[in-house]
């Protein structure tokens, strides 16, 4: 029985890296990607301001980035919160992973009361 405690023992130490690990790489990829997106448009409209200025074609690059800030804003909190549902399902899952290794440890228990009737 202590070698399946062990196992089990194991086998929840490896869920909850995996967990963990897994939640704070697309953490790190929405941020990156949205920082990365950012200075790309802002690179875009520097160099369209850098060859002149007026003519509708500056009055279009306003409206893109008043467009681009609010979609790069709305991914960013849209990551936030997905972060935080993550970090809610983690926090179950693991919840529910103590319980089962409760549970585990007192399945001796449970068989010797069941015998005993």
């Amino acid at each position: 029985m202590d070698k399946a405690a062990e196992i089990f023992e194991e086998w929840f130490k490896l869920q909850k890296e995996f967990m963990e690990n897994w939640t704070k790489v697309q953490r790190e990829f929405m941020e990156n990607w949205t920082d990365s997106t950012r200075k790309l448009q802002e690179s875009f409209l520097n160099l369209s301001t850098a060859q002149g200025d007026g003519g509708p074609g500056k009055e279009m690059l306003k409206l893109y980035s008043t467009w681009f800030n609010t979609m790069a804003d709305s991914s960013k909190i849209f990551t936030n919160e997905a972060v935080k549902i993550q970090d809610t399902w983690k926090a179950s899952v693991e919840k529910q992973m103590e319980m089962s290794k409760e549970m585990f440890k007192n399945f001796p228990e449970f068989f010797k009361q069941g015998a005993g009737k």
